[in-house]
């Protein structure tokens, strides 16, 4: 009774072990994983609330609610796998060996391998229970095979080898792949198939047919001395030989066509205009000559000079000549003409006598002696360049032409005078202007006649030096003496200051250098110098080219640009001067006397240096004509008129 009540337990123990093991499987293995959930749970939580009382008035509090909220939870879930050793799913768990099982064997445990039924040893090879024949083996448990190469056909005979490809006629398969010849017979080079043998060995064109039985190739016949020849039915002419069946061959030195027919001699390299007569032997064509290995053509009448012979009977000139002349000679070719000159020699020009060539490669003429101001125009002969003419007497130096005649002066070039000291232009204009005499300070109411020396005008006298209107005295003149005009030198010995303020107008005829302007009423007594134009950048200014002479008035009549109405209109000048009184009591004129001759000394020193300083002036206006000439002008405007008539 005992054992029934421990049987059933264990009874019921087994039935819930072989119902695990029938889910599972066999080689599983379980394990607890730690893992979290979500569950409900009622709780309660704090909330905030608005509270109002009379004292403290509204405050945030807190209250506690209850209601159902998820939270987080822990636990054990068992999971399920294949033990160490074994893969694939729970219900079916194999062992795993690392390394492959051979073949005829299975994984049996892990890393174990077993062989199959039939099979054993190390690499579970099959088992035969006799001993397997020769070239065989055991294919299979209880079963023998033939080896590689070999084969049977019927399961009673043996493993004969196999020759894929055959031995052939007179052949046999010794070993797998491999063939013998049998006797009388042996295998030629590479070749598989087994030949006869002859001994001795055929001779050319021949084959051994059967063993020591030589016979021609085809195409070949005995030529009855044991020697096979080529056959050529169409036979292969001169200089030719059959040395195939139906193909010919030039003979050594010939050649032909494609089948050894046509045979013509060959020469390593004839010479143009030449022929091969025999191998390696050329001949010249007809009309040619051999010189030197080379085929010249043959003129029978010889080629001129610079001519060659180019084909029979036919010549030509050499590269840059050309035939000229009625006699059809060559002569060298020049491109450009050689002018003054020949052409020697392709594009080479000679120049005659009395040329040499340029560096433009042009013969120009020569002259023993400098052309000065001129050029070589013809050999020793000079031509005068344009605007200069020979000078006297000579051939070779040719001087400057100045059509005004540069009196008082020089001519330097063509139209271009320079003047001599004590000498000025009387113009800007260097080609049209003449040299007319200096005179320091200037000749007012007179002509400067040579430099430092004034000629005043009729009804002018000299007075100290200046020319100023003669005047009426109780002493009588006769008329020449009226008439006659003062020369005298410009040079002052002393510094004359008028010892009166009036002022006299006079014409305008003289060399004026202070024009007043004038009206009806006279002329205006703030009024100062008109300035001169110098050039026509010097404005405003009183030009003197639109300005003419009133004989009558003795006044300047100008012409003027209005900017008003762009009308000219006249306005009228006069030159002032100052007047010296004649009318003198006797005893200022004894004065006069007196003075005259105490000064006589400081006149002469006063010339003497008024001189000098004349010719140092008139050497620097000489090269500088125009600006001391403009200098000048406004120098005495200035000093002269403004501060002495103001």
């Amino acid at each position: 009774m005992t054992q029934c009540r421990c049987l059933w337990p264990c009874l019921g123990l087994l039935i819930i072990f072989v119902t695990y093991v029938q889910s599972q499987g066999l080689h599983v293995c379980n394990s607890s994983r730690f893992v979290t959930y979500l569950r409900t749970v009622y709780k309660s939580k704090m909330v905030p609330y608005q509270s109002y009382s009379m004292w403290f008035g509204y405050q945030t509090k807190t209250r506690p609610e209850w209601s159902y909220q998820d939270e987080v939870a822990y636990r054990y879930v068992p999971t399920y796998a294949c033990c160490r050793g074994y893969e694939g799913p729970t219900h079916d768990c194999k062992p795993v060996c690392t390394n492959k099982c051979p073949s005829n064997a299975f994984c049996s445990s892990p890393e174990v391998c077993s062989c199959n039924e039939g099979y054993s040893g190390t690499e579970c090879q099959p088992i035969c229970s006799g001993n397997c024949g020769k070239n065989e083996f055991c294919e299979s448990p209880g079963k023998c095979g033939c080896l590689n190469g070999y084969h049977r056909s019927t399961p009673t005979e043996s493993c004969l080898p196999v020759c894929p490809e055959g031995c052939g006629d007179h052949g046999f398969c010794a070993e797998p792949r491999k063939c013998e010849c049998e006797p009388g017979y042996r295998k030629q080079g590479n070749d598989t198939d087994c030949q006869p043998i002859c001994l001795p060995d055929c001779g050319l064109n021949a084959y051994c047919k059967e063993p020591n039985l030589c016979t021609c190739l085809e195409g070949y016949m005995d030529d009855g001395q044991g020697l096979c020849s080529p056959i050529c039915q169409e036979g292969c002419g001169s200089n030719s030989r059959c040395v195939k069946p139906g193909v010919c061959e030039c003979e050594d030195g010939y050649a032909g066509n494609e089948r050894g027919v046509n045979c013509k001699p060959v020469c390593i390299s004839c010479p143009e205009n030449g022929s091969c007569s025999s191998p390696n032997v050329c001949t010249c064509n007809t009309g040619y000559v051999m010189k030197d290995n080379r085929c010249e053509p043959h003129c029978q009448e010889d080629c001129s000079d610079y001519g060659h012979c180019v084909a029979p009977n036919k010549c030509e000139c050499y590269p840059g000549h050309e035939v000229t002349g009625l006699d059809n000679k060559c002569q060298p070719k020049c491109s450009n003409e050689c002018i003054n000159g020949y052409c020697f020699s392709p594009e080479q020009c000679a120049c005659n006598n009395g040329y040499l060539m340029g560096p433009n490669q042009i013969c120009e003429p020569q002259c023993k002696l400098h052309c000065v101001n001129g050029k070589c125009t013809s050999p020793n002969k000079c031509t005068c360049d344009p605007g200069y003419r020979f000078k006297d007497e000579s051939e070779t130096v040719c001087e400057p032409i100045c059509e005004s005649g540069c009196m008082y002066g020089d001519c330097v070039a063509p139209n271009i005078c320079i003047c001599h000291v004590g000498y000025q232009p009387d113009s800007l204009n260097p080609t049209t202007s003449v040299c007319q005499p200096v005179c320091q300070p200037a000749c007012l109411n007179g002509n400067c006649r040579a430099p430092g020396e004034c000629s005043c005008w009729p009804g002018y006298e000299n007075t100290n030096g200046i020319c100023e209107p003669q005047s009426t005295t109780e002493s009588t003149q006769s008329t020449e003496d009226s008439t006659t005009t003062s020369i005298f030198s410009t040079t002052p010995s002393t510094i004359y200051t008028p010892s009166s303020g009036i002022l006299h107008h006079s014409n305008c005829t003289g060399g004026c250098m202070c024009w007043i302007e004038y009206d009806d009423e006279g002329t205006f007594n703030t009024a100062k110098c008109a300035k001169v134009c110098v050039d026509p950048e010097d404005e405003p200014c009183l030009n003197l080219d639109s300005c003419h002479c009133d004989l009558p008035s003795g006044q300047l009549v100008c012409k003027e640009d209005s900017s008003e109405d762009n009308s000219l209109e006249e306005t009228r000048f006069v030159c002032k001067m100052p007047h010296i009184k004649k009318e003198k009591s006797e005893a200022e004129g004894r004065v006069l006397q007196g003075k005259t001759s105490s000064s006589k000394w400081m006149v002469i020193t006063g010339c003497c240096a008024g001189i000098i300083l004349g010719a140092a002036i008139a050497v620097v206006a000489s090269k500088y004509y125009r600006r001391s000439n403009s200098r000048r002008n406004n120098e005495a405007e200035e000093a002269i008129y403004e501060n002495d008539f103001e």
